[in-house]
């Protein structure tokens, strides 16, 4: 089992992210949609290769995967003894922007 921890920048992504949800939409979906983004990152403790390979980032070194959860992109990157969440990307941006990472 590895640990799990979320950069500074992709708190901040999620927070903006729930910030503009309950602006647009209202408290009860931006809670719909925090809950599901921080459940599907629950497992990768203990399966952190469930996501699929990042293409937009394979020019790393370090292995780059992602999970989607409606419009989100979840970005991780994976060590032997950590998991770091690293972005969360709205998948109608373009996809060069990841290579920024």
């Amino acid at each position: 089992m590895v640990d799990v921890i979320w950069t500074k920048k992709s708190v901040g992504q999620l927070e903006r992210i729930v910030r503009y949800i309950e602006e647009e939409q209202g408290k009860y979906y931006a809670e719909i949609v925090l809950n599901k983004i921080l459940n599907s990152t629950r497992n990768l403790d203990k399966h952190p290769k469930m996501g699929q390979v990042e293409f937009f980032l394979d020019h790393k070194k370090s292995e780059y995967r992602y999970l989607v959860v409606w419009s989100y992109k979840i970005v991780y990157r994976v060590t032997k003894t950590r998991i770091s969440i690293s972005r969360i990307f709205h998948t109608s941006q373009n996809p060069e922007k990841l290579r920024q990472l």
